[in-house]
């Protein structure tokens, strides 16, 4: 699946940005984004006698969207992020908070249509992540766990999201996003760890 979900990603993306080529009469616009997340992970077996907390991160990057009709448009974008989390033991109350940088890039389906004085959408569709850095207590969880009870990570994420937003005017955005990771981010044996988050944003486009 995480073959499938990844070549599906990239080969929209890649007709993204060919279609004002290619398809003159399919309005093609590119943009900047910046948000603010809240994220925290789905833990199972050996780590299910921990517990996530939601931590406040943010993001910022671009996308490009093409309009292949009035109500209906694919949107890609590439982002990059900081997300946050702190698992605290239900047991013993020991506790460790991590911090994760890395990129995402999300592809949506978007229904859009006239609300009041500007746009009104909401979309759906697959993304895919790579993890560049993620820290606890100075360590590398992606080489090594930073204590026990602690996971070491793995760095590739893909999963599903959804959003929705209002085209203010022409140029300028605010949107709200919730994305499912379906990936298990843990590298141990006997213990699950996905990913889950929503965020708020604003966007530009021209």
């Amino acid at each position: 699946m995480k073959k499938n979900v990844v070549s599906f990603v990239f080969a929209v993306i890649a007709l993204l940005f060919s279609a004002q080529v290619s398809a003159q009469d399919w309005p093609v616009s590119f943009g900047f984004k910046a948000g603010t997340n809240l994220s925290n992970y789905r833990l199972g077996g050996n780590l299910s006698g921990s517990k996530s907390k939601l931590s406040v991160g943010g993001s910022f990057g671009g996308f490009a969207k093409v309009d292949l009709s009035t109500n209906f448009a694919l949107q890609a974008g590439i982002d990059a992020y900081y997300k946050s989390s702190k698992l605290k033991s239900t047991t013993d109350n020991s506790a460790g908070k991590f911090k994760t940088y890395g990129v995402e890039v999300p592809l949506f389906a978007i229904v859009q249509g006239g609300a009041g004085s500007g746009n009104l959408f909401i979309g759906a569709g697959p993304y895919v992540g790579y993890g560049l850095s993620a820290k606890s207590g100075g360590v590398n969880l992606y080489k090594d766990a930073a204590e026990p009870g602690m996971p070491a990570m793995k760095r590739f994420d893909y999963g599903f999201g959804g959003i929705v937003g209002y085209d203010i005017n022409k140029h300028w955005q605010i949107n709200g996003s919730y994305q499912l990771g379906l990936a298990d981010l843990d590298k141990a044996r006997g213990s699950s760890m996905k990913s889950q988050g929503a965020s708020i944003g604003v966007a530009y486009s021209f």
